[in-house]
């Protein structure tokens, strides 16, 4: 019955569904360890208090509203959803290397710009693309299992992202963060490009 629960249409659905899950968890996963370590990278780095750290997280936010709120709308057509998820990827991991090499400002916001544009072309594309691999009585429950993938990077993103930046410095969560990333943008291709 439990198998029943989160079926798919096919087996090359199950696939695409395991694929889009696992570039789930890196994804999320790291942008747990960005979100869980920043306020203390920002301390350390530009001696910035809750309210600075609040503005520059919201560099990530607006980005990533704008992109959710319509440009992946428009965008998402044109690419197509695991050309847009992959480059959400890729923005994103760019954002991350410059998080991690930033000695100004100018570069710590140009980085959150790129992660909150990757994150916003990402998680919706991704999400549709997942729920496309289910019949529609059983959408809930792939997009359950889908979901459930997210759950668990937000529990070992912040774990992780400590003991990162105690153990190798305050730039490594978020250089560990990007390599761990990057292979989601071909994940996604990979689990777009199946029929």
């Amino acid at each position: 019955m439990a198998s029943r629960l989160i079926s798919t249409d096919t087996a090359a659905g199950s696939v695409k569904l395991a694929l889009l899950a696992v570039a789930t968890l890196i994804v999320t996963y790291s942008q747990s360890i960005l979100e869980s370590i920043f306020a203390i990278w920002a301390l350390h780095r530009y001696g910035f208090g809750p309210r600075a750290v609040g503005f520059l997280l919201f560099a990530v936010a607006l980005p990533a509203l704008l992109m959710q709120g319509g440009l992946v709308r428009l965008l998402a057509p044109r690419l197509g959803e695991g050309r847009l998820a992959s480059l959400g990827v890729l923005a994103y991991v760019a954002g991350l290397g410059l998080l991690a090499n930033a000695s100004t400002l100018a570069v710590t916001l140009g980085g959150l710009l790129l992660c909150g544009v990757g994150l916003g072309a990402y998680n919706p594309s991704a999400s549709a693309l997942a729920s496309r691999q289910s019949r529609a009585q059983d959408r809930g429950a792939v997009m359950g299992a889908y979901v459930a993938s997210a759950s668990l990077a937000r529990v070992l993103g912040p774990f992780s992202s400590g003991l990162l930046y105690a153990a190798l410095g305050p730039g490594a969560p978020f250089l560990v963060g990007a390599c761990v990333t990057l292979p989601a943008a071909w994940l996604v291709r990979r689990a777009a490009a199946i029929t």
